[in-house]
Formats: C-alpha cells, structure tokens, sequence
C-alpha cells in the first residue's frame, strides 16, 4: 500500500492515466477525487478535466469545464496559441473565453513581485560558482536541501516564482512566463554578486526540475551542468524540438529519482536514455521505495552531483 497522501496519490494515477491515452478513466478519477484537493488546487483540477474532455475530442465538455474555471475566478496561460487546445480554436466561445483568461493573465503578471533567495559562501574568494536552485510546485525557495553546496564554497541562488499559487506557495504553471521570469533572475544574480558564469550549474526539484531542464537545453542559461531530482516533464518529447535546434551539447546531467515515484521515475529514465544522444552525459541515481521527494541523504549526495556535472571526480 502506498504511503502517499492521497492527493499526490491521485495526482500520480491522474498522470499515468493520462499519459497513457486513458483520457475517460482519468477525467472520471480526478472528477471523483476532486473535493480531496484544497481550494487553491482547484485550478489545477479544472485543467485536469478540460485537458481530459480535449483528450476525448468532447468540445462541448471542454468549452463548459473552461467556462467553470473562469467563472471560479481562475486563468489559463497562452491557450490561443497552445496547440493542446486546436480542437477548440477558431471556436467563438472559445475565443471569448480565451480573451478573459489573457487579460487576468496580464494583471497576474502585472501585480507579480520577483523574489531571489541568495546564499553566498564564506569559505573561498571570488567569482563563486553558481548552483542555482528552482523550487518544485506549490511550494517556495527553501535552501534546505542544497546549504551542502553553500559549505563547498558555491553561490546558491534561489529564484522563487512571481507566481502565486496560494500563501506561502508558488508555482511555475504558467511556463512561458516562467521561461521568461528565471533567466531575468539569474541576470540579476550575476549583476549585483562576483559570479563566475563559466561555472553554472542549474538544479531544480519536481516541476523545477523540468523547468532547469527546459532552461538549460534551450540556452536560456549557459551552464556547466543539470542536477534535477524528481524531474517532473508533461512529455519528454517535447524537447526534441529543442534538442535538435541547440545539440550537441558539451555538458552532464546528474538525475535522481525514487522507484516509487512512478510518474517522474519514467521521466528521470527517459531523460538519460535521451539525452545522451544529444552529447549529454547523465548519471541516473535511483533511490528504491522512495516517493516524489528529495533523498534523505541529499545532503551529502549533493556535493557529489556537482563534481560530477562540473567533471571534478
């Protein structure tokens, strides 16, 4: 039996349902299971369900579901340009929907306050290396799983999304702004901090993970090296488009995922069966029963990763 709380165990089933094209049985679980889930996540299970009805090739349902979501005061990202909602382009219903969500996009965006955590080292002179670290969802900057480096003599920096997900918490949902949002974090870093950028190292936690991935195959960022733990992806082949344009690269991977973290465990596999094709070295660190969450050795395990992506051991 699972010892998962049962939302991200229902989060984890949603996944690997949907993923695997059984678009009926997810909506049908995630419309169950959906009063299990706080009121700050019900954006996320509106997206869920109008994602499943598009599966499924229903208009109708996705038009009424995203019509729900609105009226619920929530927003959506980019979907006149988001090819996962074709069915419903050209549609005026749609269309009307879509200039509503836009505009409480903007606002969102307008009213955002950027936020970096910074750790400087104590123990080496300057230019410091940079780890810089980005946060999983529904969460916030904490430097606890990465001070190790910080007593390595490297600069930790710790973008915390603009985008607010409930108190306290922070998501990089919307991805295009997220994309756009961290590389202006990291120039900021470098402008007012002694950093060396040739030594650049970009890490990240679940949605994070993903994130640093995107950011550091895309060039977004130039860094020596990836460490991501429980790297969560909506599909690895969504890179290849990205690999292609930027290969090869000349930098390592350092991966780590738990077995019992179906979903992301897939994603950590995939992505060093991939990227290695593109010059990427990888290392696949895999922890047996371990759950979407960092290793309780990280700490130490930490140090380790940065030789190896910056080709110190």
């Amino acid at each position: 039996m699972s010892n998962l709380p049962r939302t991200e165990e229902v989060e984890q089933q949603y996944h690997h349902l949907y993923q695997t094209g059984a678009y009926a049985e997810a909506l049908e679980l995630v419309t169950r299971e959906a009063y299990i889930f706080p009121e700050y996540a019900q954006k996320v299970i509106y997206s869920w369900r109008v994602e499943c009805a598009l599966g499924l090739k229903d208009k109708d349902m996705a038009l009424c579901l995203l019509d729900e979501a609105l009226r619920a005061g929530y927003w959506y990202s980019n979907i006149q340009e988001d090819e996962d909602f074709a069915l419903l382009h050209g549609d005026p219903e749609f269309e009307r929907l879509a200039g509503i969500s836009a505009e409480r996009r903007a606002q969102a965006m307008a009213n955002a306050v950027p936020v970096i955590k910074t750790f400087p080292p104590t123990s080496r002179p300057s230019p410091y290396p940079l780890l810089l670290a980005l946060h999983g969802a529904n969460a916030s900057a904490e430097s606890e799983h990465w001070n190790s480096a910080v007593a390595r003599g490297w600069f930790l920096g710790m973008p915390q999304s603009s985008q607010v997900f409930a108190p306290g918490r922070y998501t990089w949902n919307d991805w295009d702004w997220a994309l756009q949002e961290v590389p202006q974090r990291f120039a900021a870093i470098c402008a007012e901090h002694p950093i060396d950028t040739n030594r650049v190292v970009l890490a990240g936690f679940s949605q994070g993970g993903g994130l640093a991935t995107w950011l550091g195959l895309g060039r977004a960022i130039r860094v020596r090296g990836l460490i991501l733990v429980g790297p969560y992806l909506a599909d690895v082949n969504n890179l290849l488009p990205t690999l292609d344009k930027h290969g090869p690269y000349d930098l390592r991977a350092y991966i780590v995922a738990g077995t019992r973290d179906q979903y992301c465990h897939q994603i950590a596999q995939q992505l060093a069966e991939l990227l290695p094709n593109y010059g990427i070295t990888c290392k696949l660190d895999v922890y047996a029963d371990m759950e979407h969450r960092f290793p309780l050795d990280f700490e130490h395990k930490l140090p380790e990763a940065l030789d190896y992506v910056m080709e110190l051991q």
